[in-house]
């Protein structure tokens, strides 16, 4: 669990989001040029696009979603789409034009708000990143609040502000208590704080999902040395070592 693991994570957003299309009629859209039926051809290049996006076919990907928007040009999940695929091909000017138009036809949509904020935290603008996600956080309607709160969670600790990061990470576990990368985050947070008992209760549960990286187990050898174990200090400090071996 890492950094990279974390990036990797947010860029899944999308995904998620266009998955919820099809749970029933989105009562957070504003106008009638999002309530597009699922059996529409605009939504069909969507879902589309949207499958050949995780199979790395980006170039069938983007005529799918062109297709999407010669059908609707309004339709912002497919702008949303295409501008997730031209992000992946590093095409950074398409990705922020089409960006911009799915929030500029969705205002309100939380799919749109949170898959724009992603976007906006992968380009290291997090700050603002984190102002969508709270937007998207701010619609009842959006049914894994707890991914938003990691999100902006992640945003923050990488803009330095643990101290808010904490809170969202908090949000997130309350929901759903087996959610590494913020039980990942509660240990650097809670470990920075000099709050060793809370360190340890949180590596104690990440330890129950996933083994830990090189980073988590310094910090766990740390906490333990902290709270005189020397005995669980050690046994983090031969597992280091056997990590580094390998």
């Amino acid at each position: 669990m890492n950094i990279r693991l974390m990036v990797i994570y947010l860029s899944m957003v999308f995904i998620l989001g266009c998955a919820q299309t099809g749970s029933g009629p989105r009562k957070y859209q504003e106008n009638d040029s999002q309530a597009e039926p699922q059996n529409s051809p605009a939504m069909l290049n969507v879902k589309m696009g949207v499958a050949y996006f995780e199979r790395q076919d980006y170039d069938v990907a983007i005529e799918k979603f062109k297709r999407a928007l010669s059908h609707n040009p309004r339709l912002a999940i497919a702008h949303s789409g295409i501008a997730t695929v031209y992000k992946a091909m590093n095409a950074q000017v398409d990705a922020e034009r089409h960006y911009k138009l799915s929030v500029k036809h969705a205002p309100n949509d939380p799919v749109i708000l949170n898959n724009y904020g992603t976007y906006l935290c992968q380009t290291g603008e997090y700050l603002e990143a984190v102002e969508y996600y709270k937007k998207t956080l701010a619609n009842p309607f959006y049914k894994t609040p707890e991914t938003v709160h990691e999100n902006a969670g992640v945003c923050l600790m990488k803009a330095g502000e643990a101290e808010a990061a904490e809170k969202h990470f908090r949000n997130a576990l309350e929901s759903n208590p087996n959610m590494p990368i913020s039980l990942y985050n509660m240990v650097i947070v809670s470990a920075g704080k000099g709050d060793s008992m809370k360190a340890r209760a949180f590596i104690q549960r990440l330890e129950g999902l996933t083994e830990l990286d090189e980073k988590l187990l310094k910090v766990a050898y740390e906490v333990e040395k902290k709270m005189g174990n020397d005995k669980a200090a050690n046994q983090y400090l031969a597992q280091l070592r056997n990590l580094k071996k390998s």
